[in-house]
């Protein structure tokens, strides 16, 4: 067996160690009232704001790589997958955001046209006062401006400038927001 063999062997074995005690630390994170979560959240996001809301169901992979302003609504079943091996990449949620129901944060990928690439990633940021309908999809390098409106069940590839509203698969903008 080769060294490399050896290190992938490892660090595949490492994933799946961490894969497994991860899922109960959020199923008994989960069962905790909500009052009581916010002091599990502060301890493992890069950043947790105050006045934030975070229903039940929520899975965010690499806590430590999401970044997350004051008064955040993130409602139920949202997930948020940041890159792992790409130490710069993260997500970030600004000021005032609210996300529904279903939403999906990809921070990192695949590159279909190279394949032997196998983590692609950048940031997502989030400017305050968006609005990401449910069941979403906002993929890495997106940036969605503030005050911005992402219609339910988009798939978001490109960043959306301020003050507009993004919709369908992929998303394209379908108005301006006038105030």
């Amino acid at each position: 067996m080769t060294r490399r063999s050896s290190n992938k062997r490892f660090e595949n074995v490492a994933f799946g160690v961490y894969t497994y005690f991860e899922r109960y630390i959020w199923f008994f994170i989960n069962l905790l009232p909500k009052f009581s979560r916010k002091f599990f959240y502060k301890l493992i996001f890069k950043q947790y704001g105050s006045g934030v809301f975070i229903d039940e169901g929520c899975y965010f992979r690499y806590p430590w790589k999401i970044a997350i302003g004051n008064d955040v609504t993130i409602n139920r079943g949202c997930s948020f997958y940041p890159s792992l091996k790409n130490k710069f990449s993260i997500i970030e949620i600004h000021d005032g955001t609210i996300i529904a129901p279903g939403v999906t944060f990809f921070g990192a990928g695949q590159d279909p046209l190279n394949p032997s690439e196998l983590d692609v990633s950048e940031n997502i940021v989030v400017k305050h006062n968006a609005y990401i309908g449910g069941n979403s999809t906002i993929r890495y390098g997106v940036t969605v401006g503030s005050h911005s409106v992402v219609g339910a069940g988009s798939i978001v590839v490109k960043s959306i400038p301020d003050k507009s509203i993004f919709a369908g698969n992929p998303a394209v903008e379908i108005g301006l927001i006038d105030r």
